[in-house]
């Protein structure tokens, strides 16, 4: 069997199981939609290998060796292929498109329903086989140059098209509410649009106000109900994971920091206000007059180093 051919079976398993509707199919659609994509960008990675260099690209361990020539090149060593970061970085390299997005959206239901949600159905799996519809669609048709109904066959691509025409008509009513609420920080409006359901991991999610007026989230596919004291701690570290990488890697500032208030990581920095309970913290120390470093919020109106003066003076 060939690696193509191994892929596009694996989806169309996935899909099948999908359709059993019973839970150890649903976990196993989940791992063969999941291996079917990995194994279409190998299959793109062999492509690309030169011949004779036992598929150098789709290899995890690459070695020096010289051709009958005499000259030296580069072949694939072992039986360990490619994982998904060097995917990604010869990808890049290649210049190899796909949607990395959704990718990383299907890996993590992936990693996250192997390990945490205890109410998978289908109704949660409709976001992952939506998402990769869209992307097994767009890869082989413009990165592998094959027909996707002639490749994947007529069943599994109606199959896929259908519950991705459902999918996104419900998708667009929650983007719709989601767009409608005031939610008082750039930075929450940003990250509420990636939360998936803590119960079956379905990212159709519906703002709804509680009897208290608070605005919670309401799963469409289980009927979990998540409070704001649960996502808005999520949605402001997906918002923010890009700036808080760049601030590790760069040695910056960090984008967001625990609130000297309530005491959740939901305090943005760039806004100077915490996205959940709206407190607005001192940034000028009170006693030296310099501006407080963000790590240090928590000793507000205080600088850290006035804050233990002050302390240590009493």
């Amino acid at each position: 069997m060939n690696l193509l051919t191994n892929a596009v079976e694996s989806i169309q398993v996935g899909v099948e199981d999908y359709q059993s509707g019973a839970r150890p199919r649903l976990l196993s659609a989940v791992r063969n939609i999941h291996a079917g994509i990995l194994l279409l960008y190998k299959e793109a990675l062999r492509r690309e290998s030169p011949n004779d260099s036992k598929d150098v690209l789709m290899m995890a361990k690459i070695a020096p060796s010289r051709d009958p020539n005499g000259r030296v090149v580069f072949v694939g060593v072992g039986k360990n292929t490619v994982d998904v970061r060097q995917i990604r970085e010869r990808f890049e390299a290649l210049q190899i498109g796909t949607d990395w997005k959704r990718f990383v959206r299907i890996n993590e239901v992936r990693n996250d329903v192997e390990h945490l949600y205890p109410r998978l159905d289908q109704k949660a799996l409709e976001g992952l086989i939506s998402d990769s519809f869209l992307l097994v669609r767009d890869f082989i048709a413009n990165e592998l140059k094959h027909d996707p109904l002639e490749l994947l066959g007529e069943e599994t691509w109606q199959t896929m098209l259908e519950v991705t025409e459902v999918y996104q008509k419900e998708r667009q009513e929650c983007d719709r509410l989601i767009a409608g609420v005031n939610w008082g920080s750039p930075t929450l409006q940003d990250g509420v649009a990636d939360l998936t359901c803590r119960e079956c991991g379905s990212d159709l999610l519906k703002p709804v106000e509680s009897p208290i007026g608070e605005m919670i989230f309401q799963c469409s596919s289980c009927g979990e109900d998540e409070s704001p004291e649960s996502y808005v701690p999520k949605a402001v570290a997906f918002a923010l994971r890009g700036a808080s990488y760049e601030a590790v890697k760069d040695g910056g500032e960090t984008p967001y920091v625990r609130c000297p208030e309530c005491g959740e990581e939901t305090y943005v920095i760039e806004e100077r206000r915490c996205a959940l309970c709206k407190h607005k913290a001192e940034h000028s120390c009170a006693r030296c007059g310099c501006e407080i470093p963000a790590e240090e919020l928590d000793s507000s109106p205080f600088c850290g180093y006035c804050a233990y003066m002050m302390n240590k003076d009493d």
